[in-house]
C-alpha cells in the first residue's frame, strides 16, 4: 500500500510538472525533480529510487549520515538545508550537490575539507523574499559569491537556489522567483548551463512558469513529515 501511494503521488507530481511546462512553453525535460526526504525513513527513500527518482534532497547532515550508507542504486544526494561549517566534512562524504552556498566562509570551509578529484556541484542560495528567518545571501551579494564559487577548485558553480516567501500571495511568490531568474541572467558565463532551483510542493508550478529548472518536492511526494 505504501508503494502504491508513493507511485500515485509521483505520477501526480510528474503530471503537474508536465502541465506547468506546457503552460510556460517549455519542454518537459527542462525541469528536474529533487525529492526532499527530510524525516522520512530509508525504506521510503529506497522505494522512490527504485521508481526512478534519482535525485534526493536532505536538509540535515545527521540524516544524510544515517540514511546514505543504507541506500542502493543510482542516485545523487543534494544538501538543500542550511549547512553549518562544522558539518561540512561529514556532508562531503556523501553529497554530490550543495544547494545552500550562502556565504564565503562556507566556501572556504568546503575547500579546506574537500578531498578527491571530483568537485561538488554547487548552487548559491539567495534570500529573494527578504525574510529575516531565511538563509541565503542578499541579492546584491549574489554575483560576487557566484564568482567566488566559480573560481573554487572544490566546487562546480551550477546556478542559484531560493525559496518563495512563507504564506506569500501568488504575486509575492512569483516576484521572488522572478528575481532569482533575473539574478541568474547576471551570472551567465559562470556556468555552461545555469540551474535555477526554486519551487517546492505548494508552489512549484508557479516556479516552473517563472523559469525554474529544478524543483524540490517533499510533501507532495511523501506526505506530511513524520
Amino acid at each position: 500500500m505504501e508503494k502504491e501511494r508513493l507511485q500515485a503521488n509521483l505520477t501526480h507530481v510528474l503530471e503537474r510538472i508536465e502541465r506547468a511546462c506546457a503552460r510556460g512553453g517549455r519542454p518537459r525535460n527542462s525541469v528536474r525533480l529533487v525529492a526532499v526526504t527530510k524525516t522520512h525513513p530509508v525504506e521510503t527513500i529506497q522505494a522512490l529510487i527504485d521508481m526512478g527518482v534519482c535525485e534526493i534532497g536532505e536538509n540535515r547532515v545527521q540524516e544524510i549520515e544515517e540514511k546514505a550508507p543504507l541506500l542502493k542504486g543510482r542516485f545523487s544526494l543534494h544538501m538543500v538545508g542550511h549547512l553549518q561549517t562544522n558539518k561540512v566534512g561529514h556532508a562531503l562524504l556523501y553529497v554530490k550537490w550543495i544547494q545552500s552556498i550562502d556565504r564565503e566562509k562556507l566556501v572556504s570551509r568546503i575547500e579546506f575539507c574537500h578531498k578527491g578529484p571530483d568537485r561538488v556541484k554547487a548552487l548559491v542560495e539567495v534570500n529573494t523574499s527578504g525574510e529575516a528567518s531565511k538563509s541565503g545571501c542578499l541579492p546584491q551579494e549574489c554575483r560576487t559569491l557566484c564568482e567566488r564559487v566559480a573560481g573554487s577548485a572544490a566546487l562546480e558553480f551550477c546556478g542559484l537556489m531560493t525559496s518563495g516567501p512563507l504564506n506569500g500571495s501568488e504575486k509575492e511568490v512569483r516576484e521572488s522567483f522572478a528575481l532569482l531568474r533575473q539574478l541568474g541572467e547576471t551570472c551567465h558565463g559562470l556556468a555552461p548551463a545555469l540551474e535555477l532551483s526554486m519551487g517546492m510542493s505548494g508552489d512549484f508550478e508557479w516556479a516552473i512558469e517563472e523559469g525554474s529548472t529544478m524543483i524540490r518536492a517533499g510533501t507532495a511526494l511523501l506526505g506530511e513529515r513524520r
